[in-house]
């Protein structure tokens, strides 16, 4: 079972014996220290590459149960990796995260993970994606959203397939907006926000820091939010001041949607933060009074997940 935080180890709190690394009473595999930033150069893929002797492909397949080990799953105990492949040349990773005291929906999928972490990056599009399970129907329809989506390989169980072979007739982008309209997923996305005026309130009160601000609304320009047109962002605060955004990522079929506080924990865990309970702020921004309002879900969630954490939600206007 791999508990919050155990595999996020640094280099210093480490020993290795035999390609073997000691952390605590655990033995991790060596990959495991070159997958830490959840993310690797074409250089440093390539140095693994000379070092096993393997091609690109098969370096994947040998990192995703090393990756697996970096997950966060306290609830089914069932860690998942995935490795994906950029049009860049760099190799992004994927875990689930699952998250005590809440509802299993509020989980992130490693398949989610890996293209948020990629979005992030400024990834345009992924070539590859290995996996140590075979997709659910949730990722599978989440992955529908890529732009590379007709053309990208998944391997599962030794076998590679297109996202036409395992989720046959989707359901995709198309039937509801009109192809050419709005970027896809994991293009650029420039939505024509900004913060409204009362953030000078909440900066005079020293609730929120202006980095925390400019993290989340940062976020809310860069996010995927095409169906409901309310884009989002939040940032997490940690007590050392470190802060990590995220920004809604929707699917046309709504529910396999990652929310901004989903994504912010996945900048969260790739950064190598241990506990997901150490956060003591959060920044949310959002369109007021429009479809979709991520207030009332967001501070459910983190009164479960972080509950000496403050929310402070602050509206976004549509930039001239």
């Amino acid at each position: 079972m791999a508990q919050e935080g155990t595999a996020q180890q640094t280099h210093a709190d480490a020993t290795t014996t035999n390609g073997v690394i000691g952390v605590g009473a655990r033995k991790l595999p060596a990959p495991v220290l070159a997958l830490e930033e959840f993310m690797l150069e074409p250089e440093e893929a390539a140095a693994l590459q000379a070092q096993h002797g393997v091609s690109l492909h098969e370096l994947m397949q040998m990192l995703v149960a090393p990756a697996a080990l970096l997950a966060r799953p306290p609830t089914s105990a069932f860690p998942v990796g995935a490795i994906g492949l950029g049009v860049s040349g760099r190799v992004y990773v994927g875990v689930n995260l699952e998250f005590p005291n809440l509802p299993l929906q509020h989980s992130v999928h490693a398949e989610q993970f890996l293209v948020a972490n990629a979005a992030a990056a400024g990834e345009r599009g992924l070539t590859r994606i290995t996996v140590n399970a075979a997709p659910c129907g949730h990722c599978r329809q989440f992955l529908a959203e890529l732009i590379t989506a007709e053309t990208m390989e998944i391997v599962y169980k030794g076998n590679c397939y297109h996202l036409d072979d395992i989720l046959v007739d989707k359901f995709c982008p198309s039937d509801l907006i009109e192809p050419g309209t709005a970027p896809l997923l994991l293009e650029p996305q420039q939505n024509a926000v900004c913060l409204a005026e009362d953030f000078s309130t909440a900066a005079a009160s020293g609730a929120v820091s202006q980095e925390a601000v400019h993290a989340a609304v940062d976020a809310a320009v860069q996010s995927y939010a095409p169906y409901s047109r309310c884009p989002a962002g939040l940032a997490l605060v940690t007590p050392s001041g470190r802060v990590y955004g995220g920004g809604v990522i929707e699917s046309c079929a709504y529910n396999p949607t990652l929310n901004p506080l989903q994504s912010a924990y996945i900048a969260f865990a790739a950064a190598g933060e241990a506990e997901f309970s150490e956060v003591c702020g959060a920044v949310l921004v959002e369109l007021p009074g429009k479809a979709v309002s991520h207030e009332a879900s967001t501070r459910t969630a983190l009164a479960a997940i972080a509950p000496g954490a403050e929310l402070t939600v602050l509206h976004l206007r549509h930039a001239a």
